[in-house]
């Protein structure tokens, strides 16, 4: 216990800290108490103090240990009524570190808020979340980068996104749905990074038509999006893109029918002198059969004819979709057809049973990290309290179409990585999340792969990534917790220096025992390790480590 008896200084720091980084946190809740709505708000909190033992062996700087105090006070709030919810979680993490070199202390304060508001029921939603975090800046670090350990890889981050949702489901003819956003990203200098910063906005609309509920013999639907990122900061110029896609099913004979399918894709970059084709379009059109039992029931093939404006990339193709609602638990459904850059497709399975979720899409996108950030996909089968992340204390909802509440958040095993350049690539991309829920068990897995090719560089990057997530109840208040994650980085460069693999491990034990209904105690054993020869900047213990910690956490929570 003795260990998080805190000084008079930690104290002190501590409370300097607090009063500087939340105060816009007090503002906010003393706006809410003066509402006489405030009945409806709920706080919850926690304190939470570490001691960390770490040994490092590092190729480059040899055998080392640090001893490290962790002090993370959290507080979360969250609002609920009719029309309007919303949540603020907040934390600050307080280190005060040794080694047999020197002494040293950090603060971070990161908090996330969400919140939608419904003045119109279903017809008008408006949404808006955003967050300040510290992110790994290097794809070459990812799982491996820290407050403890790479900690120059980070980068602190706030990203902001509003959003405002029109739809029109229930007309006779024609249903409508239209969905207008702005988001803005923007970090801090990391010295990983040649020195850049993210600073970007966007703005997204994207609109839909289809036909109404009278209308049977003939399916159509038209679809468009426009998205904005403004890079000037950066002297990159803006990136736009536009999409649009329409098909018209003409049902002749029962189930049967003809299909009518066009696409069009343009990818700009404007103001810039380092390229001379500013604009990259692509359009096709074809006509095919279908079969179509319903909304969610219909198979589609066509043959395609497209229009680039590199002619070379003219060619004609047999493209299909397909999406079939095998019960109300489990739909299947993909496309394939040809893009500017040659054979595309995309492909989503959802499952849901009592005990087992699942759920896999895979995906291409012509990209960039600010929309990423802004805009992130999430497959998450566990539904947890934005308090914790840990399986522990999540369950698995009942439907695939589940939304979390405002006190609640989906959680995946294992998250996307990135790089902080900002440049603009063709992400192929994969993603399976599963989980497994049942008396004692909960179980989680996940599987990830990306391939980022660089549109203007000579660079493509591909990861792979396997992470598990075990929580076991041992009894009534004791928890047996073990994760294990995995990632192959590998990079292909004209520049030699960029060249390289890396293989990374996360992976960690813990028990847990709650002493109590506010009070829990526990022990874990972390393993950090890294080894290869991509190059990932300035790392804090080289390229080739390994990173082993015992941690004895004690945890006071209130709400």
């Amino acid at each position: 216990m003795d260990t998080i008896i805190l000084s008079g200084k930690i104290r002190a720091h501590l409370a300097i800290s607090l009063t500087r980084n939340l105060k816009p946190i007090a503002a906010i809740f003393s706006a809410l108490f003066s509402c006489s709505l405030y009945a409806n708000v709920e706080l919850s909190g926690s304190t939470n103090a570490d001691y960390i033992h770490q040994n490092v062996s590092s190729e480059s700087l040899g055998n080392f240990s640090i001893d490290t105090l962790k002090i993370v006070p959290t507080l979360n709030a969250t609002y609920q009524s009719p029309t309007l919810s919303g949540a603020w979680s907040s934390k600050l993490t307080y280190l005060q570190r040794s080694n047999d070199i020197s002494d040293g202390e950090q603060s971070y304060t990161e908090y996330s808020y969400g919140g939608q508001w419904a003045p119109l029921e279903r017809l008008l939603v408006i949404s808006a979340s955003g967050a300040l975090a510290y992110r790994n800046t290097s794809s070459a670090n990812y799982l491996v980068s820290d407050f403890l350990s790479n900690s120059d890889s980070l980068s602190k981050t706030r990203s902001n996104r509003v959003l405002a949702q029109l739809n029109i489901q229930q007309g006779d003819w024609v249903a409508l749905n239209g969905v207008a956003s702005y988001s803005d990203v923007a970090s801090e200098r990391s010295s990983l990074v040649d020195g850049q910063a993210l600073d970007n906005d966007t703005i997204s609309l994207s609109g839909s038509a289809s036909n109404g509920d009278k209308v049977k013999s003939v399916v159509w639907n038209v679809e468009g999006a426009y998205q904005n990122t403004d890079r000037a900061q950066n002297s990159s110029g803006s990136f736009i893109t536009r999409e649009g896609d329409a098909f018209l099913d003409a049902l002749l004979y029962n189930d049967f029918g003809l299909r009518f399918a066009a696409q069009h894709e343009a990818n700009q970059i404007s103001n810039r002198d380092d390229t001379s084709s500013t604009v990259r379009e692509y359009t096709s059109y074809g006509a095919g059969l279908v079969y179509r039992q319903s909304e969610t029931r219909y198979i589609a093939v066509t043959f395609n004819r497209s229009n680039s404006s590199i002619e070379e990339d003219d060619e004609d193709f047999v493209g299909a979709e397909f999406s079939w609602a095998l019960s109300s638990r489990t739909s299947i459904g993909a496309t394939f057809g040809r893009r500017f850059y040659g054979d595309s497709a995309s492909a989503n399975i959802d499952y849901n049973s009592k005990h087992f979720r699942s759920s896999f899409a895979y995906s291409e996108e012509v990209t960039n990290t600010s929309r990423l950030l802004s805009d992130p996909e999430s497959l998450g089968v566990f539904v947890c309290p934005i308090s914790s992340a840990s399986i522990s204390e999540c369950f698995q909802p009942n439907s695939l179409s589940y939304s979390p509440t405002a006190s609640e958040q989906l959680v995946e095993i294992t998250s996307q990585n990135l790089e902080f350049d900002d440049s603009i690539i063709l992400r192929k991309g994969a993603n399976a999340q599963a989980g497994y829920s049942f008396s004692r068990l909960t179980l989680g897995l996940s599987w990830r792969y990306a391939e980022d090719d660089y549109l203007d560089q000579d660079r493509l990057r591909r990861t792979y990534s396997f992470g598990t997530s075990l929580a076991y109840s041992l009894g009534s208040y004791t928890t047996l917790s073990t994760n294990i994650t995995f990632a192959n980085i590998e990079q292909r460069s004209g520049d030699i220096s960029a060249r390289g693999e890396t293989d990374n491990w996360n992976s960690s034990v813990s028990i847990q025992r709650e002493l109590g209904r506010h009070l829990v105690t526990s022990l874990q054993v972390t393993v950090l390790d890294q080894s290869g020869d991509l190059n990932s900047g300035i790392a804090q213990f080289g390229n080739n480590y390994k990173d082993r910690r015992i941690t004895a956490s004690l945890t006071y929570t209130f709400d």
